[in-house]
This record gives structure tokens, sequence and C-alpha cells, in this order.
């Protein structure tokens, strides 16, 4: 059985300070920050990390066990630069938001250890043998994971009524060299419109199912095939299939992903389709073949959080059948305060091959119920923030 060191240390507790003033600390995480400020009041949280001793970075990631795992990252600053500390905390299937916020404390103060002894903070350990990792030689599922969901939503009143219902069944395999799954979805829209004695409706399905099978070659090489199946009513696609091998090039080490990523894919995909309706380029089934590059950028850094995706289509079919997409999302620190966020994604699109011959009809239009011919979609937004007062912010109040 392997058992990780720093699991070991599930109770840390702070007994008194030496020192006059606290350890300044700024915290960047998605976590419950509230419990984490109240766990570690040994230290002074203010929220300019440019007054703060250390620097505090915990990056999160979903697993394929349906929990979350996260990176901690420690940076020290004043007396304390050139001190740095890091950590990782594993949630799995039976962690619950409470168990797996302890596993983050608990560890983010192991990871703390270095800070507060150069900070001559008189310290007590004490250490305990419940945490401990899963031992993988007694796992009876062998890293295989399996999730059965549903929904139901109903909405209604005196003009309309809406029933929408999704159901999704995934299985998951990760190890260090494979990455295996399978998702199966239905879901279904049925929207009723009332007018005087007039009912307009308006019904949308999808089914599909996505597989794929990936295998690390290297720190920065994998390869892998993609296959699937999918109806679209909305699209106007009654089955659709495909295969899709594929390679990627990471720049950074594939552990890296939480704090640094780009990746270059490579993929090209072949397949069949059979339409609801007649296209518009007199199809009722069509063989289709495509080739796809994409190219993927994450940043999650002291300075900010950038992340980037772009993708080409090209049909080998027709050559002038393509599509390119671009999003991009931009949260930046500029000084003391002062913070501003970007997104934006523009969408070409010169390849509709799905789209029905005919007229839509001004109920197809407002309801939605079927896909129009367009050229592009694009969307940005821009926000920016200014905050300025007092430095710290340590205390907890959930009163009202």
């Amino acid at each position: 059985m392997k058992i990780f060191l720093t699991y070991l240390l599930t109770l840390f507790s702070i007994l008194s300070f030496t020192q006059e003033t606290k350890i300044k600390a700024y915290i960047d995480c998605r976590c419950d920050e509230n419990y984490i400020k109240q766990e570690t009041s040994f230290l002074e949280y203010v929220r300019d990390q440019d007054l703060a001793d250390v620097e505090i970075f915990i990056r999160d990631e979903r697993n394929p066990t349906g929990s979350r795992s996260f990176e901690i990252k420690i940076d020290g600053n004043n007396k304390y630069q050139g001190i740095s500390s890091t950590g990782t905390v594993v949630g799995y299937t039976n962690d619950t938001s409470s168990s797996l916020r302890d596993k983050l404390v608990h560890k983010l103060k192991v990871v703390l250890v270095p800070f507060l002894d150069k900070g001559d903070y008189n310290l007590k350990l004490d250490i305990d043998s419940n945490y401990t990792d899963v031992p993988t030689n007694d796992d009876k599922w062998k890293n295989w994971v399996f999730e059965l969901s549903g929904s139901y939503n109903g909405d209604q009143e005196e003009s309309r009524k809406t029933n929408r219902y999704e159901i999704e069944f995934e299985i998951d395999k990760l190890t260090e060299d494979w990455r295996i799954g399978a998702e199966l979805r239905r879901n279904e829209t049925n929207r009723k419109f009332y007018s005087d004695d007039n009912v307009y409706k308006s019904n949308r399905k999808t089914t599909s199912f996505n597989g794929r099978v990936v295998r690390s070659i290297s720190d920065h090489f994998s390869a892998g095939v993609f296959f699937g199946a999918y109806q679209n009513t909305y699209e106007n696609i009654d089955f659709n299939r495909y295969i899709q091998p594929a390679i990627e090039y990471s720049f950074y080490p594939y552990k890296d992903v939480l704090s640094k990523e780009i990746t270059l894919a490579y993929k090209i995909s072949t397949g069949k389709r059979n339409y609801i309706e007649k296209t518009i380029y007199g199809y009722e089934k069509q063989k289709l073949s495509s080739q796809t590059l994409s190219l993927n950028i994450r940043f999650r850094q002291k300075w900010g959080n950038v992340s980037s995706y772009l993708n080409a289509t090209q049909f080998l079919n027709d050559g002038s059948k393509k599509r390119f997409s671009l999003r991009s999302d931009l949260d930046i620190r500029i000084f003391e305060g002062l913070a501003v966020r970007l997104s934006g994604n523009i969408n070409l699109i010169r390849e509709q091959y799905s789209l029905a011959a005919g007229n839509t009809s001004i109920e197809d239009l407002l309801l939605q119920q079927r896909q129009i011919a367009t050229d592009y979609r694009t969307g940005f937004s821009f926000g920016l923030s200014y905050t300025f007062g007092s430095i710290y912010n340590s205390i907890i109040n959930t009163r009202l």
C-alpha cells in the first residue's frame, strides 16, 4: 500500500505565535475561501498580492471520478523571498464537498510549513495515518468509473409551457498511460406557446454517443482515436457516425497542465450522415471526411488567467467547405486593485452541409426549431474592476 507522507499530517494545530505580526497571505483559488481563511487564521489575509508575504495559488481540475484534484503552489515575498512550496490533493468518488475541503486545508497547512518555520511560529504537529492514497492493487474496479445522471425541468405560465429532460451515462478510465471513456446522452425539449386560439409547438431532440481511447506516448506526445454517433433534429441530422484518429503535441510537460498548457492537435475524420430532410445541396445521405487542426492555450499564473482555443476544420470532399472558430478569455491583473476581463469568440462558417432545403417558416425561426443559414457567429464581453480601501480581508461574517 502506497501512503503519501503528506497525508500523514492530518491534524496541524498552531499553539502560539512568537512573532508580533502574522504572515500576510494572498490567496487565489476556486474553492471555499471563507473556510480556508477560517481554518488558517494564523495568517493575515490581504486582498492584493503585492502586499503579501506569501502568495497562495490553488489550481483545480475535474478528474474521472467526478471529483476534483488540486495543485497548491506557494511563493514567498519580502523576507520569505526565494522560498517556494508545492503540494497536490486528489479527490475520489466517495469524497463529499466537506471531506474534500478538509483534505485541501490539511495539505495547505503542510505546504505552509517552510514559511511558518521561517516566520518563527511555534508549531505542534499531531500525526495520524487516516489519510492514505487509494491502493490501485486493491481496486476491484481497475480505475473504471461509472456515472448515471438525469434531470427534468418543467416551466409553465399562462401563455407558454416548457418540458425538458436529459439522461446521461458516462464511463471513464484514467491511468498514467491511458485515457479511455465514453458518454451516452439523450435530451429533449418540448415547448408550447399560446396566442389567442393558436398553439405553436417546438420539439428538439438530441441523442449522442461519443467514445475515446488515448495513449500517452511521452511527456509531450499523445495519440488516440475518437468515435461516435448522434442524432440532432435542430441540425437536420437523423443519424451521423464517425471515427477520428488524432495526435497531439504539448509544448509543456503534461504534468504542468494545472498552471500552464499549450497543445497542438491534428485530427482526421471520416463518417456517414443520414438527413431528416433533403439538404440544400440535394443530399438525403452523405459520406464526409475532414481534417482539423486545434491549438489550445491556457495559463493560470500570478498575473491572471488566460485561455484561448483555436479550431480550424476543412472538409476533404470539397476544400471550399471550412469552419474556423476562436474563443479567448482573459482575466488580467493590471496593478494594485485594478483587473480587466475580456472574453470573445468568432466562428466563420462555410460548411453547413446539413441545412434543410426549402423555406424556413416564421414559427421555425422564432421557436428555433431548425437551423438556418449563416456565415458567422460572434460574441464579445468586457469588464473592468477596481478595488480599494482596507487591505485586510481575514474577517469571516456570514450573518444575514
